[in-house]
């Protein structure tokens, strides 16, 4: 099954924010990149960027070595198209446009499922069921 990981996975993966959630997260990050059945966006690894500058505290050769892993993901760059179907997912299901994006991304991959806690766990959005696996 092709699994489209958000953002917050990989943050709780490498912050110490939250001790429930990192084993969690480190092992759905490890599964995917062992089964290769893990997606990400260009906008995963923005997001990821921007919250480990702006908050994680670490040096930037930690940030700089933490993205050496979005290397091992298959990924979903951007376009118009893609911008165009985050409008018209925003527009269905009334979701924020960042969040329809994530959507639109995980469908362009063919995924199955997005591993989220941004939108309602187990609601289909389309093809893509969202799943969050911190519940």
């Amino acid at each position: 099954m092709r699994t489209f990981l958000d953002t917050n996975v990989f943050l709780y993966a490498f912050l110490d924010q939250d001790a429930a959630k990192k084993p969690v997260a480190a092992r759905l990050v490890s599964n995917a990149v062992r089964a290769g059945n893990g997606f990400i966006s260009l906008q995963v690894v923005n997001e990821f960027c921007n919250v480990m500058v702006k908050k994680s505290g670490k040096a930037l050769s930690e940030i700089l070595e933490a993205t050496k892993l979005f290397g091992r993901f298959p990924m979903v760059d951007g376009s118009l198209r893609l911008a165009q179907r985050a409008l018209e997912i925003r527009d269905l299901y009334g979701v924020q446009f960042y969040d329809a994006l994530m959507l639109a991304s995980s469908e362009a991959a063919g995924c199955e499922e997005i591993l989220t806690e941004d939108l309602n766990d187990g609601q289909m959005y389309g093809s893509v069921k969202a799943v969050n696996p911190f519940k």
